[in-house]
């Protein structure tokens, strides 16, 4: 990934990168809990859906440098002719624009970004529901 160039590359790769990279480290981070495979894929399938990432979105996008939200706002603004029927137009792109955002983390190694989302909007939030 060192000679990819972020800026350069068409918005919607990005969120198909940024969805990749966000399933995996979700995965990676309910399986270190030792859950059934049953319960591993209904937490990892609530995190990943465009209602989900939508909400996240929303959440990090003011707290994000300039490059990081201009990379997020050019992946949402992507034409995007279809979408799933369990969440709407404006949803699903916000969640495009979150995945991007994931892909630029990781390309950018940036870890500690995508960290920092799991831990204060999926295990926060998952802890402040008990």
């Amino acid at each position: 990934m060192d000679n990819i160039r972020v800026k350069e590359l068409n918005g919607l790769a990005l969120a198909y990168l940024g969805d990749a990279v966000w399933e995996l480290r979700l995965r990676e981070r309910f399986i270190a809990r030792n859950l059934k495979v049953k319960d591993l894929n209904r937490l990892v399938k609530a995190h990943v859906s465009a209602v989900a990432q939508s909400e996240i979105y929303l959440s990090v996008v003011d707290e994000l440098q300039d490059e990081y939200r201009a990379c997020a706002k050019r992946a949402r603004n992507s034409k995007i002719s279809t979408f799933p029927k369990s969440c709407t137009m404006k949803e699903y792109k916000n969640a495009t624009a979150f995945e991007a955002l994931i892909a630029m983390c990781y390309i950018n190694k940036r870890e500690d970004i995508i960290e920092g989302i799991i831990e204060n909007y999926v295990f926060k939030k998952k802890n402040d529901e008990k």
